[in-house]
């Protein structure tokens, strides 16, 4: 009767003992099964290694892979556990068989582990084999198998299982022994990783190599027993050599690794869209470049591969093969660097598509002095005027910098910053015009997305493009019209060559020299230089930069040129002579297909009518000759300056006739405040010892006047909106002339002391 009393209370303890049983078992397993450091791993879209970096504690330890190699879990299954997926992650068969053969052994040479036992031996990082390990396993393991599928448990035994040394995971054992991915391993591979952590303190292929192939060789045995391989393969496999000892895990894109490092990506497997066969072209090409440049003191060099369409970057080369003394730890593509004329085609498509320019306007090229600042052409030489289409296809400083002045250097530094360049982060007045020829700073990464922007605008990629589609067109027209480096000179003549967009620039000092190229599908960009800043005589875009460009071109399928967009563009009469819409005085007019942005251009400027006399073909006017001897004619008039530019590259222009005696009649708008007429200066001396600079000081009754200062009968430059001039003439006696636009002239004489 007392027993009969006690069976409810021993009921509630064996309630109260499954519950405690259950519950323990339901939270047995941690919310991470392994709190592991992981390798940086970067890969191109088919599962090449681009890059890794060991993890922090000394392995070379992968992320977690989503899957694994159909012939690697075959190998496995067959050598661990053939049962896999016919039990709940204790197999009793396995388990007697281990105790049978421990006992006829007389000590412990079998656990009988499945691999649900195996992760969770390996999550737990259990080292003894004692037997309540062994029961928690068991009870864990059976957890395991109602937590996650039978795929999932095999990718964490891949990914955490030991093999051999300091390389731990399927991943990094496939790419240290074999030097690549575990999907390529072939039967021979697989079944020698298979056998691998069984024992990988004890055999791995730099030691018991012997052992390691017999081991390896009896598990293929035993899978072409079972059919799972055929008897081709069975023999081939045998006679397949185990690897020597591990490879290098591949480094070809170590900056651009750095670079997702610092972005957050350090211990993940990062899958990108870089070719890794493209990218290891390009870095041969890299290097090949390198070791010609090195001889000139040019150590450094980056270079960036974008596709069009998607803006994904296909090869990324952060820097040269040099040493620590030439900084090769810089990632120069990401670094912002001096632009030089890099910026110039943005400009000229945000003016064409703000109707200031059109694509065949004159642009003046001549000495030019803008509040004080005096622009080069980089040969130092001038053509007076010049289309639009080619001052970009030269990259003539002095057009840029004066359409600069005409567009807005804000709304031009605005527009930078919405096209995608952050490094330009200080106020519009800091860089004023110098921004156009290498005044601020750009990374190529970011500057090569901008191009890209050029040819997605002109294909109509996007929903929200950057620029209209046919300014886009003119602006690579006139790109792809730019003469080629002397090895690409004749590249018209081949039917493998393709046409390429394309523009360089030579920052002050020659520091930074840059080639950016486009087509429909690609752009490639090129930064050389030094990293230190150093400047190297000679060095240009298109002497260093662009060889490596077309170079890197020649690597990347061929593009078609892009398409005109006629739906953007309409036929308007233009003056021939001047590329500006057709005025009322134009004689010479010819129909073209510009974009429609450009419909609101001024009319042509330069076109005047003029009295001429009939007898002496000089300018008249009606209160100096006969109403009768007088013809009025359409005359083609240039700046004064221009002229002498201009004529020598035009010789069919004919200058304004001069006025008939007692004719000249002008405006009195202009006025020369300094120096005073027939005054004597002295140039003052500075703290250095060095001579300074006298400022000469003109005022116009317009205030956009343009006025052309001489001295000597020798043109200087001009200004504009301020007319101040510094110069420093020799002593003695001087002659200072100024001209308006429209011909007025002061005249005065100074001595200098």
């Amino acid at each position: 009767m007392l027993a009969l009393r006690r069976i409810p209370r021993i009921m509630k303890w064996i309630k109260r003992m499954f519950w405690f049983v259950f519950i323990y078992f339901w939270f047995c397993l941690p919310s991470n099964l392994f709190e592991n450091q992981y390798s940086t791993v970067l890969e191109d879209s088919k599962g090449s290694v681009l890059a890794a970096h060991i993890a922090p504690d000394g392995q070379w330890r992968f992320p977690l892979n989503d899957s694994i190699s159909d012939k690697f879990k075959t190998a496995l299954i067959e050598f661990e556990d053939k049962h896999f997926y016919n039990h709940w992650g204790i197999s009793i068969r396995a388990i007697s068989r281990a105790m049978l053969q421990n006992i006829q052994a007389k000590r412990v040479v079998s656990g009988g582990s499945t691999i649900s036992m195996q992760v969770i031996r390996l999550s737990r990082e259990r080292k003894g084999r004692f037997i309540g390990d062994k029961l928690l396993e068991m009870l864990m393991a059976l957890r395991l198998e109602t937590k996650f599928t039978k795929q999932e448990i095999l990718n964490l035994h891949a990914s955490h299982a030991p093999f051999g040394g300091n390389v731990v995971g399927l991943e990094a054992a496939s790419w240290r022994y074999f030097g690549h991915n575990s999907f390529q391993l072939s039967w021979a591979e697989a079944a020698t990783l298979a056998v691998l952590p069984n024992a990988p303190s004890l055999m791995h292929p730099g030691k018991n190599r012997t052992a390691l192939k017999s081991k390896r060789d009896r598990l293929l045995k035993k899978m072409f027993e079972k059919g799972l391989l055929n008897k081709w393969e069975y023999e081939t496999a045998l006679v397949e050599p185990l690897p020597e000892k591990p490879k290098p895990l591949p480094q070809t894109t170590p900056h651009y690794m750095a670079k997702l490092s610092l972005n957050g990506k350090a211990g993940q497997r990062t899958i990108t869209n870089i070719d890794a066969l493209l990218q290891q072209s390009v870095n041969e090409v890299v290097k090949r470049h390198y070791e010609v440049n090195i001889q000139k003191n040019i150590a450094n060099m980056a270079v960036v591969v974008l596709d069009v369409k998607t803006q994904q970057t296909l090869a990324y080369v952060g820097n040269t093969p040099c040493d620590a003394r030439h900084q090769n730890a810089v990632d120069i593509a990401s670094s912002p660097r001096s632009t030089g004329s890099i910026l110039k085609p943005f400009l000229y498509a945000k003016a064409m598509q703000n109707g200031q320019i059109t694509p065949k306007m004159l642009l003046a090229d001549y000495p030019t002095r803008i509040n004080g600042y005096s622009p080069q052409n980089y040969e130092e030489s001038y053509d007076g005027m010049v289309p639009a289409s080619q001052a970009l296809a030269r990259s003539l400083n002095i057009p840029a910098v004066r359409l600069l002045s005409e567009y807005g250097v804000t709304r031009f530094k605005e527009n930078l910053n919405e096209i995608g360049l952050t490094t330009l982060f200080r106020p519009a007045d800091d860089y004023g015009l110098s921004l156009i020829l290498g005044g601020a700073e750009a990374n190529l990464m970011e500057l090569s997305r901008a191009y890209s922007e050029l040819s997605r605008a002109t294909q109509g990629i996007g929903n929200e493009t950057k620029f209209d589609r046919a300014v886009a067109y003119e602006v690579l027209s006139a790109m792809a019209s730019v003469n080629r480096p002397k090895v690409e000179m004749y590249w018209t003549r081949f039917d493998d060559k393709q046409k390429i967009a394309w523009k360089t620039g030579t920052s002050f000092g020659a520091r930074d020299a840059w080639a950016i190229g486009l087509t429909t599908d690609y752009v490639v960009a090129v930064w050389v230089g030094n990293a230190t800043g150093e400047g190297v005589p000679g060095m240009t875009g298109s002497s260093t930069a662009a060889p490596v460009l077309f170079d890197v071109f020649q690597l990347l399928p061929k593009s078609k040129w892009f398409v005109q967009p006629m739906a953007s563009m309409s036929y308007v009469k233009l003056c021939k002579e001047s590329g500006q819409r057709a005025g009322q005085h134009c004689s010479n007019v010819q129909e073209q297909l510009i974009p429609k942005t450009c419909l609101k251009a001024r009319s042509c400027s330069f076109h005047k009518l003029i009295s001429v006399s009939k007898i002496t073909n000089e300018r008249v006017y009606n209160n100096c000759e006969k109403p009768h001897n007088i013809v009025q004619k359409s005359w083609f008039v240039l700046p004064p300056p221009a002229e002498k530019y201009y004529k020598a590259n035009h010789p069919d222009y004919i200058p304004l006739p001069s006025f008939k005696k007692g004719c000249d009649q002008t405006p009195d708008n202009l006025e020369i405040i300094y120096p005073t007429k027939n005054s004597t200066i002295t140039i003052p001396v500075l703290l250095s010892g060095e001579l300074g600079k006298i400022v000469l000081e003109a005022v116009h009754r317009q205030e956009n006047a343009e006025l052309f200062w001489y001295i000597d009968h020798q043109f200087i430059q001009t200004t504009k909106t301020v007319h101040q001039m510094e110069v420093q003439p020799p002593k003695g006696k001087h002659l200072l002339t100024v001209t308006d636009e429209q011909g007025q002239t002061e005249s005065r004489f100074f001595w200098v002391e």
